[in-house]
């Protein structure tokens, strides 16, 4: 198909540069021209900003991780781990039989059972690995899938228990920097009969666009970078990776799945696939030196929600080292923008290889 035969997308990438002079000190106080650019999500309107000598500072204030700081963690973690070997099996809660028929959820070596501390009537826990301590790269296509396995079925057994759910999101925190009360590798799976404040906006946005457009925002937005080529990844089954035009965290990679709202309602091979890019963006975040991470997969129960579909978000986190400092301020928290490190548009050809070593 020809550039001028090429669908035409209402999507709007838009940024906002402004430059400013400062008579800087590491010059000999000569004239010094910055530039901010302000970059605004086509979808919801979040904000993002980036300056380039911001790079520079993040080098200076972002240690790189204490392999001997690492090290310690794990190890002294590791002596009172409750989930290592077989300790996701004798020292974990179980779910009542009119649940989950054996009270946990077994794929692999992912476990899922209850959370003590819950933040929702449904929210499973699942432990991914025998072992204490994984660098990224060591969280395989199995693993992960397996994980995410066991969370769709839980999922479905919710859905069959209670028609009130509508909502899910499959998240993890990596490391104390991504939030983890855990050093052990686990996942989590929240379903609710409310959606949380983030997944709201993103489903009504979504379900707005539908109504203007009569088409789903996230099917025209892969064509759309297809068109563009600047931020495109990889398609790997039926799911399409991103980075971020306006992420909502550092090194923001998305995953849109062509068809569907529901992940109770993927086939395993659509659930794998998942697996398998979520291991290809892990292994590239510890190519830059990272250890840490969030990702979450928002999904909305089958019916007439034509505009979604199941969306995941992955971030890097901050690095491990002796009194590392955290990577939200004020800025994220109260300001709810983000600061860009790494332009997505370079971002993006360098994940692009490790699809390519499948």
């Amino acid at each position: 198909m020809s550039k001028n035969a090429r669908q035409q997308h209402d999507i709007k990438f838009e940024s906002i540069q402004s430059h400013f002079t400062i008579l800087n000190p590491s010059m000999n106080f000569a004239e010094d021209v910055h530039t901010v650019e302000v970059r605004r999500d086509p979808l919801l309107g979040d904000t993002s900003v980036y300056n380039p000598y911001l790079k520079d500072k993040a080098r200076l204030f972002f240690s790189e991780c204490d392999p001997e700081v690492v090290a310690k963690l794990a190890e002294e973690s590791g002596k009172t781990c409750f989930l290592c070997g077989d300790g996701a099996l004798k020292n974990t809660p179980r779910y009542p039989p009119s649940l989950i028929e054996d009270g946990r959820i077994q794929t692999g070596e992912a476990i899922l059972f209850p959370n003590l501390f819950s933040v929702a009537e449904y929210h499973a826990v699942v432990s991914l690995s025998a072992t204490h301590f994984l660098k990224l790269a060591e969280f395989t296509p199995e693993l992960l899938g397996d994980g995410l396995t066991a969370t769709q079925k839980f999922l479905n057994s919710v859905y069959g228990y209670d028609p009130s759910v509508a909502y899910a999101v499959a998240c993890c925190n990596y490391l104390f920097p991504a939030g983890a009360s855990l050093v052990h590798p686990h996942m989590q799976l929240l379903v609710t009969p409310i959606a949380y404040s983030y997944q709201g906006r993103l489903i009504d946005a979504c379900r707005n666009y539908y109504h203007e457009k009569g088409s789903a925002y996230h099917v025209d937005l892969i064509e759309e970078e297809r068109n563009r080529d600047e931020r495109c990844i990889a398609q790997h089954g039926r799911w399409h990776w991103l980075a971020a035009f306006s992420p909502t965290g550092n090194n923001e990679i998305i995953a849109v799945h062509e068809e569907e709202c529901d992940f109770g309602c993927l086939p395993n091979e659509d659930v794998r696939d998942l697996g398998f890019g979520i291991s290809r963006i892990l292994s590239f975040y510890e190519s830059l030196g990272h250890l840490s991470f969030n990702y979450a997969l928002f999904s909305v129960r089958k019916s007439d929600e034509k505009g979604f579909r199941c969306l995941l978000k992955i971030i890097n986190r901050q690095n491990l080292y002796t009194n590392y400092r955290n990577d939200d301020y004020f800025l994220q928290k109260l300001l709810q923008s983000e600061l860009i490190i790494n332009l997505p548009e370079e971002l993006a050809p360098q994940v692009r290889r490790y699809f390519e070593q499948e």
